[in-house]
């Protein structure tokens, strides 16, 4: 669209300019006030940029939008000039070591796609008994779950199918994935969880020096085709908790160590090993409702896991469905049979040590189980792995040093805290 003006029949005219003579003296000052209002001007431009490009000191979100990476999944706090730095600079180097993180560990987890110059998890998929060299980051990861004794990456194929579940528009739908309800799916699971769980079927070689051979029996191969199963390995709905420790441990690595980030599904990586407090909120399903029940409260380096079997926001919906009759689908299933299962209502587990892979790997058989065994979750204190869980409006905790604030106290209720042994 052209700038002109329109509706007018006459030109617009201006006054013929008038020629005025300065003096020399006159010209002098005034050549001396327009120096003066340059100066002044770009002072204030300077002054202005700065302001409002360098940010200022304390917390601040990171984000990462400049390469494809699951960072919408998680929130990254840091703090900026703690070490008295340059914060622009700062925020520049956490903002590109976040964005470069991001993409590698999450292109290495994927289980859909290959990448030039890469081995996915995907790539390890589609070349059974193939030796093939690995990243160092997903070698170590490997290396946690046969250090475990864990087989739950290997539950894979039952997920690819269950995890449709919580896309589902109605309950009807439901039936072409759910265990629970269907006992076509059932029998499939159970068949696949036969396979998944037995190291003569299936079985992630580490031969060292990051080379690993996923080795899969011909007899699985043919169960496999017949059914449709490409994925025989994957990190499912635990892929958030070593992701956040990837990240974390790279901005460690590069020194940037006044940081905490989280996922919307349960995992945190505080790497501040400053004074500040931090407050992890602990919510508990009843009868009643869903509760805020307190907040525990801590300080430094902590690992976090929380499970849950309900939620609390609507961002959580991608990890459970909700039935029209209450019941509650959760991501949670037993690599055994491949139901879903949950023993307590609410599990936080965290270490100072130990990173969130690690910890969600000692504690995953007691969460995901028939029943709640107290035992084994106090015996993991002797591993430097803590615990807090909801019991008839009690919290139970087993580290002394913790601290809760907050707690919830109603007309309907009263929360109260216990140590347990």
């Amino acid at each position: 669209m052209g700038r002109t003006v329109k509706g007018r029949g006459k030109r617009y005219e201006p006054r013929p300019v008038q020629k005025i003579e300065l003096s020399e003296e006159n010209k002098t000052k005034r050549a001396i006030a327009a120096v003066l209002f340059l100066i002044i001007g770009a002072s204030l431009l300077v002054y202005c940029f700065i302001v409002f490009i360098t940010p200022e000191k304390g917390w601040t979100i990171i984000e990462a939008k400049n390469t494809e990476n699951d960072s919408g999944d998680f929130i990254f706090q840091y703090y900026l000039g703690a070490d008295g730095g340059d914060t622009r600079a700062e925020n520049r180097a956490v903002t590109a070591l976040y964005n470069q993180s991001a993409e590698k560990i999450s292109r290495l987890f994927d289980d859909v796609r290959d990448f030039d110059g890469m081995v996915s998890i995907h790539t390890i998929n589609s070349s059974p008994n193939t030796e093939l060299e690995v990243d160092e980051a997903l070698y170590s990861v490997f290396s946690l779950f046969s250090g475990s004794g864990s087989r739950y990456l290997y539950a894979a194929p039952i997920y690819s199918r269950y995890d449709n579940v919580f896309y589902c528009a109605d309950d009807l739908m439901l039936y072409d994935f759910d265990p629970l309800i269907s006992n076509e799916v059932r029998k499939e699971f159970k068949n696949t969880a036969a396979y998944a769980k037995n190291p003569s079927m299936i079985d992630l070689k580490l031969l060292g020096n990051n080379k690993i051979k996923l080795f899969v029996s011909e007899e699985y191969l043919s169960y496999a085709e017949k059914e449709g199963i490409t994925n025989f390995i994957g990190l499912s709905w635990l892929r958030n908790a070593f992701e956040v420790d990837y990240i974390a441990d790279t901005m460690i690595e590069n020194g940037f160590t006044h940081g905490s980030i989280s996922s919307f599904d349960g995992f945190v990586r505080n790497f501040d090993s400053g004074n500040e407090i931090y407050a992890f909120n602990v919510f508990d399903n009843t009868e009643g409702g869903i509760y805020l029940a307190a907040a525990m409260n801590y300080k430094g380096e902590r690992s976090i896991v929380s499970m849950r079997n309900f939620p609390v926001n609507d961002i959580e919906s991608r990890r459970y469905y909700i039935l029209k009759n209450g019941e509650i689908r959760t991501a949670y299933l037993d690599a055994d049979d491949g139901l879903p299962k949950s023993s307590i209502n609410t599990l936080i587990s965290y270490s100072e040590e130990k990173s969130c892979g690690k910890v969600l790997l000692e504690i995953m058989d007691i969460y995901i189980a028939d029943s709640f065994d107290e035992g084994k979750l106090s015996g993991l204190a002797d591993k430097a792995v803590f615990s807090v869980y909801c019991e008839d409006n009690v919290i139970m905790y087993n580290d002394e040093d913790l601290t809760f604030s907050g707690l919830y106290k109603g007309e309907d209720r009263e929360y109260t805290v216990n140590l347990f042994d």
